[in-house]
């Protein structure tokens, strides 16, 4: 009897070994899910961002029931920003996803190890967020938001005959930087001028005055938000071009940008394989493929700006 009851418990303890062994390998989708959008408002998303997001989420294979997705619109101040990331590192948070490199340099030195989604973000490895856009390392990994500034440029000047460029940039927001740091290496080649404001403690009449040199402006990342900048940069009576999202009128007559319904998308995809089991450090930057270049006619009509049909030719929208 005593040799059966043996034989009986190992039994008992190797099934017991292997049902902890398959419940380790089974992904974390079973199971209830909670992800938080971090949006600021100098991001131009649909309002139906929220929702489109969570659909994704579910197209990925996360179960509907008990997913809870939530969403924060913070201002570009940064005690907003972190108002709003410590709000979801409280509830517990499975990931989090966050717009641009300011907020993700931010909450990357909060977050533990809370899984961090960027979108948005211009050059995460140059701002020492990221090791590798392959192997991201850390808790962090996500969608790259750089367009090409050599297209954008050269479709500046060729709709121009001004060789000064007017920038606006802001100090406090890394992605603003990154922007203007290579946007100054390309003039220095093409022989454009810059002449630059920082959209920190601007002012209308302090922009009009620095910029009035300028033929064409430039609107980097961070600056586009009501009222401030945006308002100013109507003001100017100036064509501009940008690298944000979503941007419509103010002069902003060409925008190159990643299809934000895209990147959602692609956030979404890379947030999924989080939830299933896999970490973020080893799940590579990805790279949107949809890049939009719109052209805004009626803001180019309205600032008596002709663009070349050779220019048109490249646009993948045209707003009249």
């Amino acid at each position: 009897m005593k040799k059966a009851s043996g034989s009986l418990a190992l039994r008992v303890a190797l099934l017991c070994a292997l049902a902890a062994v398959l419940a380790l390998a089974m992904p974390k989708a079973g199971r209830a899910a909670t992800v938080g959008l971090i949006l600021p408002k100098d991001c131009a998303f649909s309002p139906d961002s929220k929702e489109k997001f969570s659909t994704y989420l579910k197209q990925e294979g996360v179960p509907d029931r008990g997913l809870e997705v939530f969403m924060q619109r913070p201002g570009s101040d940064k005690v907003s920003r972190l108002n709003s990331m410590r709000k979801f590192l409280a509830i517990g948070a499975d990931v989090i996803v966050v717009w641009g490199g300011t907020s993700l340099k931010e909450i990357a030195n909060e977050a533990g190890r809370t899984p961090i989604v960027f979108i948005g973000a211009w050059d995460p490895v140059r701002d020492g967020i990221v090791n590798d856009l392959q192997a991201p390392g850390r808790n962090v990994t996500g969608v790259l938001g750089k367009t090409s500034m050599p297209f954008l440029l050269d479709n500046i000047l060729e709709t121009t005959q001004s060789r000064v460029l007017g920038v606006i940039f802001h100090s406090e927001v890394v992605d603003s930087m990154a922007q203007f740091d290579e946007l100054k290496s390309l003039a220095a080649g093409k022989g454009v001028d810059l002449v630059a404001v920082d959209a920190q403690g601007m002012t209308t009449e302090s922009a009009s005055q620095a910029l009035n040199p300028a033929g064409f402006l430039y609107l980097a990342q961070g600056c586009v938000v009501e009222g401030g900048v945006y308002d100013a940069l109507k003001d100017l009576n100036k064509p501009a071009a940008t690298q944000n999202p979503g941007v419509t009128g103010g002069g902003v007559v060409f925008t190159l940008a990643p299809d934000m319904d895209e990147t959602l998308k692609e956030a979404a995809r890379i947030s999924a394989r989080i939830i299933k089991g896999e970490k973020p450090g080893t799940i590579p930057v990805a790279r949107i493929k949809k890049i939009l270049f719109v052209i805004n006619l009626g803001e180019a009509q309205r600032l008596n700006v002709k663009i070349p049909f050779s220019v048109l030719n490249k646009g993948t929208e045209v707003i009249r």
